[in-house]
């Protein structure tokens, strides 16, 4: 298995990945003329410090140590209404523990596009690859699908946001959630956002279940069950509930095209899956608890 730095250096989809990014979002000068004749170029970032890292698939990757979390990317928005996306993600693992060997605990990549298929049903679809930052899994290769329904009035106070995903983790040798198919598989995430926005502050409950075939989270051919490592469990078709309360508010001091806004969440995991128990268990030191709550706080800005 390639060490990190060899992952930056060698990974010839990575370089070519970058490439398409810095060429789709025309990094040189013919960007600016773009803009002039009705495209829009926009960024956003955000960082976040939390005490441990669950991913949205339910697996717990760490609780020893804090997990600060960067994001950050670019967005084009064409005169047609299509937005183009891409960007990098990077999880940080201050005091590290149980297994991890150094501080960059995985980074991600991504490139992706969104339509308006009505005013108010969005769909996107992005290639995401996850790379991890100390060779806990091999470079996995993911396409993700969404729908995203945009309830309520223009500017109105309160909307549920429902949405679905589809992840689908179409090329690995690694499984997303540790003991499960080894690529070539998927699963759902149905989800909504209730939000509720007054005087600058949003108060929000992101809320998720995820569903799939039961291989997705536990396969015999996996190659930590194959080995003997970690025993396959019954499982099911489900894998995590989980809900949420995040409040967030604007800097008004921030003047011009920029903005910014500070919030504190927590997130609550239910894992419904026995195959993701034992996963949490062979990374976190034994932990068997189906329960899992997350706090965090952090800083998001965009342009």
């Amino acid at each position: 298995m390639r060490n990190f730095s060899e992952s930056w250096t060698v990974d010839k989809r990575l370089a070519r990945g970058m490439a398409a990014v810095l060429t789709l979002f025309g990094v040189s000068a013919g960007a600016t003329s773009a803009c002039a004749e009705g495209y829009e170029l926009h960024g956003f970032g955000d960082v976040s410090v939390k005490n441990d890292y669950v991913t949205p698939r339910g697996l717990v990757v760490t609780s020893d140590g804090a997990t600060v979390q960067v994001l950050n990317g670019l967005v084009l928005v064409t005169p047609a209404g299509v937005t183009f996306n891409a960007g990098t993600w990077t999880d940080l693992n201050p005091g590290y523990g149980d297994g991890n060997t150094n501080t960059v605990n995985e980074f991600d990549f991504f490139v992706g596009a969104n339509v308006n298929i009505t005013p108010k049903l969005e769909a996107g679809v992005s290639y995401v690859q996850f790379i991890s930052g100390q060779n806990a899994f091999f470079d996995e290769r993911n396409i993700e699908f969404t729908l995203k329904y945009h309830d309520g009035k223009k500017g109105a106070a309160f909307t549920v946001n429902p949405y679905a995903k589809l992840f689908w983790a179409f090329d690995s040798k690694s499984s997303t959630v540790l003991l499960g198919k080894e690529g070539g598989t998927f699963d759902v995430e149905l989800g909504a956002v209730p939000a509720y926005t007054t005087s600058g502050v949003t108060i929000s409950m992101p809320s998720w279940i995820t569903v799939g075939p039961k291989s997705y989270w536990g396969d015999k051919d996996n190659t930590l069950i194959a080995l003997g490592l970690v025993p396959k469990q019954k499982g099911s078709n489900f894998g995590v509930a989980t809900t949420g309360l995040k409040v967030s508010t604007s800097l008004s001091f921030i003047k011009g095209g920029a903005g910014a806004s500070v919030y504190v969440q927590g997130q609550y995991y239910h894992l419904i899956n026995d195959n993701l128990v034992a996963s949490k268990a062979f990374l976190n030191g034994g932990d068997h608890n189906r329960d899992h709550f997350v706090i965090g706080t952090g800083l998001s800005f965009g342009f």
